[in-house]
């Protein structure tokens, strides 16, 4: 029962909704805070928010560490309802939505570290946690904000506190707890694209001070902003096949959303010193595919249907069409190879895909919480999660379908962590050990269908078994002064096993027979560090320095073509400086906290479409060259690799400012330098040089909203709120080219918001993408295999009326 779960396959990582503290602790266990309320009138000053970054409860102004803090009423105030909206709010953090090739998936990046792909043989490079229980795929992990208390999101490694793959930093997503009061919401909104939602939260005590339970759940749907038209019925005589005779020449969409979700959160407390949390969470997202739509189409390949070469004609930049038809036209293929043209007689709709993904998943957890002592306490965390997910993805986006995809992803997982907590020494030490425990079962899926090279189904097994120790402590030197110190031992092991079957034949491909049934496996073990410090010049103003490591686990290239292309990675590891300061000012009336980071980023995890052949080669290059040779293994391959080294330096500065009632500023600005040191052999042969930047980096990034409250008396307030967002250019591939480059934009959203005088009563106007903006989310491509370019756009502008009631 998964609410979280979101915007496409969000409902992956519900898996402890509902898993924090729910007892009063003691000051040296986590302590959860309570709910975050609405806004009351007279509130003047920054609200204190509280977090547990450290495994205690502390002042967000009092961590020394880069967090960046929503709470409830944040998040509502600035309409954000999916956890890519929160990327916005958060200096050098980068959280897009996957595009089809990789399905439902948010791609998460923290100062330029983080993970796209999907494949279950990569890991995050940014921990995911929902209520402390880490969430350990990329795949389904575009969560929706709902009944939510607060997000954590915390930059640079988090090596010894977070522990698995969080070697960019965390995202932690904390759920509202069950409480000894009834109450509850329920929210409906209409919008653009015949949008419709419905959201509700209800707390239920059932005996006062001992056992509670709160229910969620979630519906919404809205139609595709992407069009997909017959380009055969639009143009009859271009010889390219048509599958429709309607005058609209419409085929479907993309970008629509059907999503349901429920979530059931237990809280019993048989003793003052003991809670017991047992959450479950269940979801279906029908949703359709990403929005895709061809950016860039070449006939590198010399490809024709029916004597109609695959080209620029099939393109559509600047528009919210495509002519993707999710089905084999059927009729002559000819492809020219550097061994003579494939020419491939095929019957009409041979093979289809829907158009619509197809998720389940489901989830159970249980926390324990014992407060042994007023010293000592005592948490256990055990989950487990179970999806399959089937996203599909016609990869070229035109008539053509020469290469169309249907993906079957299976997991399930298992974790248990422990934690011991206490104060020693007349509470000068405060300290944490604890040991973490990771299983899990993934099976890759589907078929994959190249008309004129291979059609085969996949069915790879991966196993990822990690467990680990740690210790953390913080001793406090002086009422001023805080040394604090970390460590972790990680064991990881991994299997991944190739299975390639033609589905007319029942035995392997010809081209892909030298690698079914072989297998490989990964193992390592490390130990990362943490130390800081941090001195209170006031009790307003703070300043810290800090070193720390982090890593991301090593494993198998999943995706060969050829035998010697079975290749293992080795980890990537990261140490991290870093200088900060976090501060208040006028009895709160405004925050400002900053910080600048060295990163020494080493053995950098990349993917690659060809490491062998310069992905830059003219397009009238000759396939028959010497650089274009299938017989060696090395075209076509996507093979990942480590590139070798980089410095990662930059800064960042955020600020809330509160200065009168009913007014509230907040914004936001960070700067990131990416520069490579060392660029290693396997790199190198993809075109990768010292001047290439990250993928996912931006230079610069900026935000800012603001709002005020006008009061009405009895019939209650207005608010008016405007925000604006910047972004840098980015590239979304291993080696940045035109065909992946995202230029930079600024978005502007604005809402206004009546609540009557009990504020329990909210009326919402919301407009998103204030000004028309067309700009891309993501972008993928493969034009030196294919010629191919894919463009993810952005949403166009958007209206929302939404109702809000609280009881």
């Amino acid at each position: 029962m998964r609410i979280m779960g979101g915007m496409r396959a969000c409902s992956v990582g519900m898996m402890a909704l509902g898993v924090s503290l729910a007892v009063g602790q003691s000051a040296n266990a986590e302590e959860a805070p309570p709910p975050s309320d609405p806004p009351q009138a007279g509130d003047v000053g920054v609200p204190e928010i509280i977090v547990t970054a450290q495994f205690r409860s502390q002042r967000l102004q009092d961590t020394p560490l880069a967090i960046t803090a929503l709470n409830s009423e944040m998040l509502q105030a600035r309409n954000l309802a999916s956890v890519t909206q929160v990327g916005e709010q958060a200096p050098n953090v980068t959280i897009k939505p996957a595009g089809a090739v990789y399905g439902p998936a948010s791609q998460v990046f923290i100062r330029g570290i983080g993970q796209g792909d999907t494949n279950f043989a990569l890991e995050p490079g940014v921990g995911v946690y929902i209520d402390d229980v880490y969430y350990s795929t990329v795949f389904g992990s575009i969560f929706d904000l709902v009944d939510i208390d607060r997000v954590e999101i915390l930059r640079g490694p988090q090596g010894t506190l977070a522990g698995k793959n969080s070697i960019g930093g965390a995202l932690k997503l904390f759920s509202r707890q069950p409480s000894n009061d009834f109450e509850g919401s329920v929210e409906a909104n209409i919008g653009r694209f015949d949008k419709v939602g419905l959201r509700a939260a209800v707390n239920i005590p059932l005996v006062q001070d001992r056992l509670a339970m709160r229910l969620s759940g979630v519906a919404r749907y809205s139609d595709g902003y992407i069009t997909s038209l017959d380009y055969g019925c639009l143009n009859p005589t271009s010889g390219v096949p048509s599958f429709v005779t309607s005058k609209s020449c419409k085929l479907g969409s993309e970008g629509g959303q059907e999503y349901y979700g429920l979530r059931s959160v237990l809280q019993w407390t048989p003793g003052d010193d003991v809670t017991v949390t047992i959450t479950g969470d269940l979801s279906i997202d029908k949703s359709e595919p990403g929005a895709t739509i061809l950016t860039h189409g070449e006939n590198r390949g010399r490809f024709f249907l029916n004597g109609v070469p695959f080209d620029s004609r099939f393109e559509t930049s600047g528009s919210y069409i495509n002519y993707a038809t999710y089905n084999d036209p059927g009729g002559i293929y000819t492809a020219l190879t550097p061994v003579g043209p494939v020419v491939i007689t095929r019957p009409p709709s041979a093979y289809a895909l829907q158009r619509n993904n197809d998720l389940k998943d489901w989830g159970v957890s249980g926390v324990i919480d014992w407060r042994i002592s007023d010293s000592l306490s005592l948490k256990s965390i055990t989950a487990y999660r179970r999806y399959h997910g089937s996203f599909y993805n016609d990869a070229d986006a035109s008539p053509f379908n020469f290469q169309l995809v249907a993906n079957d992803f299976k997991h399930w997982q298992l974790s248990q962590e422990l934690r011991l907590s206490g104060r020693s020494f007349s509470d000068l030490l405060e300290w944490t050990i604890g040991g973490f425990y990771f299983k899990a079962k993934d099976t890759t899926g589907g078929r994959v269908y190249f008309p004129t090279v291979f059609d085969t189904l996949l069915d790879d097994p991966a196993r990822p078994r990690s467990q680990s120790l740690f210790a953390h402590g913080t001793l406090h030197v002086t009422d001023k002064l805080n040394l604090t110190a970390g460590v972790r031992y990680s064991d990881e092991r991994k299997t991944y096993i190739y299975n390639r079957t033609d589905p007319n034949t029942g035995l392997p491909p010809p081209a892909l027979a030298a690698i079914d049934g072989v297998g490989a496996i990964y193992k390592g073990d490390r130990f990362d560090y943490k130390a800081n410090i941090d001195y209170h010049f006031t009790d307003d103003v703070m300043v810290y320095g800090q070193f720390s490591t982090g890593f991301r686990s090593g494993g198998i290239n999943p995706r060969p073509f050829f035998s010697n292309q079975v290749v293992p990675f080795e980890p990537e590891s990261l140490n991290a400086f870093e200088l900060g300061f976090k501060s208040s000012f006028l009895d709160r009336a405004i925050t400002l906290n900053g910080a600048v980071f060295l990163n020494k980023y080493k053995n950098i995890l990349l993917g690659t479409n060809n490491p062998y052949v310069n992905p830059n080669m003219p397009i009238d290059e000759d396939p028959t060259s010497p650089t274009y040779n299938p017989s060696a293994g090395t075209f076509p391959s996507a093979v990942v690799i480590n590139g070798g080294k980089a410095d990662i330096k930059g800064f960042e500065l955020e600020t809330v400012l509160r200065p009168v009632e009913g007014l509230s500023v907040d914004a936001s600005v960070s700067y990131l330098d990416f520069q490579y040191k060392e660029i290693s052999a396997a790199a190198l042969s993809t075109g990768i040089t010292l001047q290439s930047n990250r993928l996912f980096t931006p230079k610069w990034k900026w935000n800012a909203g603001a709002q005020y409250e006008f009061p009405l008396g009895s019939a209650g307030s207005i608010t008016p709120r405007f925000d604006v967002y910047y972004q840098g250019s980015i590239f979304t591939g291993a080696v940045q080219n035109p065909y992946n480059t995202i230029d930079s934009y600024t978005l502007a959203n604005a809402q206004i918001t009546w609540s009557n005088e009990a504020r329990d009563l909210d009326l919402v106007l919301s407009v998103s993408n204030l000004f028309d903006k067309y700009y891309y989310l993501n972008k993928f491509e493969t034009v030196s295999i294919s010629g191919i370019a894919l463009g993810q756009p952005g949403r166009p502008r958007e209206w929302q009326l939404t109702l809000r009631k609280r009881f």
